[in-house]
């Protein structure tokens, strides 16, 4: 499918967000415009305060910009309350970030099931789903009554995963999500991030880790809360990963990185 055909699942046209710190104004997005394609795997880069974990939570509904329009699967979020913006993402929005929010007195299958349940689908394909994602990440049934303390970093962030897709969502979220891993653990995340981006769903992933950005097929570089440049990389295949990141990494060198 080219860009050419496919539709924007977000688009965001004059985003501005502004915080008061000391009395002081900060603006963090100026008036930003943003498509993100059904079925892309973006990716956000940027130096420390520029503004890139501000924009996805803007994009995504967690956060309201001061100003501008978001536009998310039909949908004018930008002007939703609260509540409403909590029912929009439950059924529209996945997310995943560097540390894994889990219910500890619930066992990890109940942590996922909870999720699933919120978004109002059938509880029996609820299960379906989650028997089958805990599968396809290599979490056996013996494990799904542990408790979030008896897993380890790499097991709760792929228990993570299951949990920011277990709702079927257009758009999954992802802030920084191998920050907090070692190698191995981070690779197999990324391959599970790429399976769920090969299923036709969208990815919008914060990262500062070049092997991570990598694996998306269009890279933003944001700079004072504007998006400076872009790169496309094309879809990823691991046999071409070092080629990729020694363009992105010439691309980050060009931006100032």
């Amino acid at each position: 499918m080219t860009s050419q055909n496919r539709v924007a699942v977000i688009r965001c046209e004059g985003l501005c967000k502004t915080f008061s710190i000391g009395g002081v104004q900060q603006h963090v997005l100026n008036n930003l415009d943003l498509e993100i394609l059904q079925g892309d795997f973006t990716v956000i880069m940027g130096n420390s305060g520029s503004g890139k974990s501000t924009l996805l939570y803007a994009l995504s509904g967690m956060d309201k910009p001061t100003l501008g329009k978001i536009v998310f699967a039909g949908e004018e979020i930008s002007q939703y309350d609260n509540d409403k913006l909590a029912k929009f993402r439950r059924k529209h929005c996945g997310f995943l970030f560097q540390e894994v929010f889990l219910n500890d007195s619930m066992s990890i299958m109940d942590n996922v099931l909870a999720a699933g349940y919120l978004s109002g689908n059938p509880r029996k394909q609820v299960y379906a789903d989650a028997c089958g994602y805990m599968e396809q990440v290599g979490i056996p049934s013996d494990m799904y009554r542990k408790f979030p303390s008896q897993m380890s970093g790499g097991e709760l962030q792929r228990v993570g995963l299951v949990r920011a897709i277990i709702n079927r969502p257009d758009v999954v979220f992802a802030d920084e999500p191998t920050g907090a891993l070692n190698s191995s653990n981070s690779v197999a995340v990324l391959d599970l991030i790429n399976d769920v981006h090969a299923q036709g769903k969208s990815v919008v992933m914060v990262t500062h880790d070049l092997r991570s950005a990598a694996r998306g097929n269009r890279v933003l570089y944001l700079k004072d809360g504007v998006i400076l440049n872009e790169i496309a990389l094309g879809s990823y295949r691991p046999e071409e990963e070092k080629e990729r990141i020694e363009t992105l990494k010439a691309f980050l060198d060009e931006m100032g990185w």
